[in-house]
């Protein structure tokens, strides 16, 4: 991940940057961190009162969320509630932030939407994507995993796109776009989290991500976005399969 010194309300952070040097932004909001130790907090502030400083963007160690280590008041959330919970209000708002994102994906870009599902936690577990590429055509998978966690059940997804644009022949300089409604998997992957369980998933995507021109985006889930929805509908596909034995 790459990080470059930036003014935060006064002080000194690291932003979070894309390869070509765009502030990674979610929601308005952009990861930083206050020191390049390994294991560092990671927070989310507003885009507005970062000011970037003239530099190169450099890598640094992997951070750990500070949602995640129970930090509390600091990095804010998405502002659209969580699945099931949602006012109409938050639905519309998380639906057309989805929307206004995909707008600014190039024609050229491969997207792709994941999901992972399990019945119980863990339990019997599956994966979907679905994978839309610049010449039109659609490309869904489902993924029976056995007995697994949801948090698996989301890694594996990311793993399924993958293999997608693999068997394809998508070109692997070409950019593709990945939208998971699991912020858990976007931290990881796209934020740089330290990984607390899982590492070996982790580890393995990453590589893989690293060979391929990847962009990972939190969009939310079960407002209403077709792809995320049928990705969801897949998911579910490999939890009946994985039940079924």
């Amino acid at each position: 991940m790459l990080w470059i010194e930036a003014e935060f309300k006064g002080k000194t952070v690291w932003a979070q940057v894309h390869d070509e040097g765009n502030l990674v932004v979610e929601s308005g909001r952009v990861p930083i961190r206050y020191s390049d130790k390994p294991g560092a907090k990671v927070y989310r502030a507003g885009q507005g009162n970062i000011q970037r400083r003239p530099g190169t963007p450099v890598a640094l160690p992997d951070g750990v969320s500070a949602d995640a280590s129970g930090a509390k008041g600091r990095s804010g959330g998405s502002g659209f509630g969580s699945a099931g919970k949602r006012t109409q209000a938050q639905a519309a708002a998380a639906r057309d932030s989805a929307a206004r994102l995909l707008e600014t994906f190039a024609p050229t870009s491969a997207v792709c939407f994941t999901d992972g599902a399990c019945k119980g936690n863990p339990g019997p577990a599956g994966s979907g994507a679905v994978v839309k590429l610049p010449n039109g055509a659609v490309h869904e998978r489902s993924l029976s995993l056995g007995i697994a966690t949801n948090n698996v059940g989301e890694l594996a997804a990311i793993g399924l796109a993958l293999d997608v644009l693999d068997e394809t022949g998508f070109p692997s300089d070409r950019r593709a776009e990945i939208c998971t409604d699991s912020k858990y998997v976007f931290g990881l992957l796209e934020l740089g989290w330290k990984a607390k369980s899982n590492a070996d998933l982790v580890a393995t995507l990453r590589d893989r991500i690293g060979d391929r021109n990847v962009r990972l985006h939190w969009v939310a889930g079960h407002v209403g976005v077709a792809e995320n929805e049928r990705a969801d509908e897949l998911a579910n596909e490999g939890v009946a399969q994985s039940i079924r034995g």
